[in-house]
């Protein structure tokens, strides 16, 4: 080999050192902005759609649908002749409410149809489970309104009228099947939440 070809090959190697180290530090730098990089947010499959519950309060809209009915059918059917306030602090029972729901449906100007009763008598079995009452109680009919309401529906649960000697045993039953997630302590609070009511709305004498 020649020394024209070694003096070139020298040459040449601490230009490829050069390089490789470059394009080390660049990959690296690369490296480094992406872990640094703010991740991608998580897309909102309800982005750009409309709320349909944004005209309820928020407390109302939380709650399940069959409530969130009552409120709508309530406020239409109820608040042109009376104001809410006046409904929250009437001293019925719900067994009272489903006669005065009854008595208004007749009055001429009320436009009641028999479609809408029931929503709102759901509606004031929320205001009476929530209103005035002790925190343990309204707790009791929360546990109810969310655990029952999640396969049968309240109105449903509502309608199934029982000897009270029946209820512990449904419960229970509804309480071991998988997609209910009831505890324990759920089902002593649904028991204690039907034993106030009943004979009111659960049961029969």
């Amino acid at each position: 080999m020649s020394s024209n070809s070694l003096s070139r090959n020298r040459n040449q190697k601490p230009n490829r050192v050069i390089w490789l180290a470059l394009a080390c530090a660049l990959v690296a730098a690369s490296a480094a902005m992406a872990f640094q990089a703010e991740p991608p947010k998580p897309v909102d499959p309800n982005a750009g759609k409309p709320n349909k519950d944004a005209d309820l309060p928020p407390e109302i809209a939380k709650l399940p649908f069959e409530i969130r009915d009552g409120y709508r059918k309530f406020n239409k059917r109820c608040t042109t002749c009376h104001d809410q306030k006046r409904v929250i602090e009437a001293k019925h029972s719900l067994f009272d409410w489903q006669g005065v729901i009854g008595t208004m449906s007749f009055k001429k100007d009320a436009n009641i149809p028999m479609e809408d009763r029931q929503g709102i008598f759901l509606y004031l079995s929320y205001l009476h489970g929530t209103t005035h009452n002790k925190p343990e109680e309204k707790d009791e009919y929360m546990s109810f309104l969310t655990k029952c309401e999640d396969c049968h529906g309240v109105g449903l649960v509502y309608r199934d009228k029982k000897k009270m000697m029946e209820w512990p045993g449904i419960v229970h039953r509804m309480a071991g099947k998988t997609r209910a997630n009831i505890t324990p302590e759920d089902e002593k609070k649904i028991m204690n939440y039907i034993g106030r009511m009943q004979p009111d709305v659960f049961g029969i004498d």
